[in-house]
């Protein structure tokens, strides 16, 4: 089983505390943005991809938790066009390279919107899209972006170490559109990687990205 990931534009709405692909995270307000270390040792503010207000997937047997929001983050500046000399390459990324929160339905009410902003004061995200879900069959061919299921890209057995026998959290496929071009390598494909233990019992914080060219 897997859900597909729709994404439409949304017009003069930022989505605050929904579901949402794109745009700017809703983070708790004493929550440090996620960043990754590059090889100097300076930090740089992680590409926001998504997050899903989980009481969208309450339809779905999951073992997500049935309430709260999942942000997912990513070191993928370079595929997005930006210059980046450190660019993470095929197969299963640092631990560095990527970061999924979980923020609990009591953390809501202390949610901020973070705005990053270029030197200039302006925005520097995608315009965001609205999320939306539907249930796929496992053979389904179609599902570009989604959750759980098959890998739709995997060129291996299995995922290197450290990440054998783990389970897709989440696929993100090469995409563009008149407003962002995200190409990954070879119009290949991200994942993010779980534990099937640390999904069993909400554990976020050791999800690993891994990158397919095509």
């Amino acid at each position: 089983m897997h859900i597909k990931i729709h994404n439409n534009k949304v017009a003069d709405n930022d989505r605050f505390g929904e579901s949402k692909w794109w745009g700017s995270p809703d983070l708790p307000a004493d929550m440090e943005y996620p960043q990754y270390v590059d090889g100097e040792g300076e930090s740089w503010e992680m590409q926001f991809i998504c997050q899903i207000n989980l009481a969208d997937l309450s339809a779905y047997d999951t073992a997500l938790p049935k309430e709260g929001l999942l942000l997912f983050f990513a070191h993928i500046d370079y595929f997005l066009g930006y210059d980046d000399p450190e660019v993470p390459g095929e197969g299963v990324w640092d631990a560095c390279e990527t970061k999924v929160v979980y923020v609990a339905p009591d953390q809501f009410e202390n949610l901020q919107q973070r705005i990053l902003v270029d030197d200039n004061d302006e925005p520097v995200c995608i315009p965001c899209r609205e999320m939306t879900f539907e249930y796929a069959e496992e053979d389904a061919s179609d599902c570009h972006n989604k959750l759980f299921g098959r890998p739709d890209f995997m060129p291996w057995e299995d995922w290197e170490e450290p990440c054998e026998g783990w389970k897709v959290l989440l696929q993100v496929d090469s995409d563009e559109a008149d407003d962002f071009c995200l190409r990954f390598m070879d119009e290949g494909v991200m994942y993010f990687l779980i534990n099937p233990d640390d999904l069993s019992n909400a554990r976020f914080e050791n999800v690993r990205g891994a990158m397919v060219s095509m």
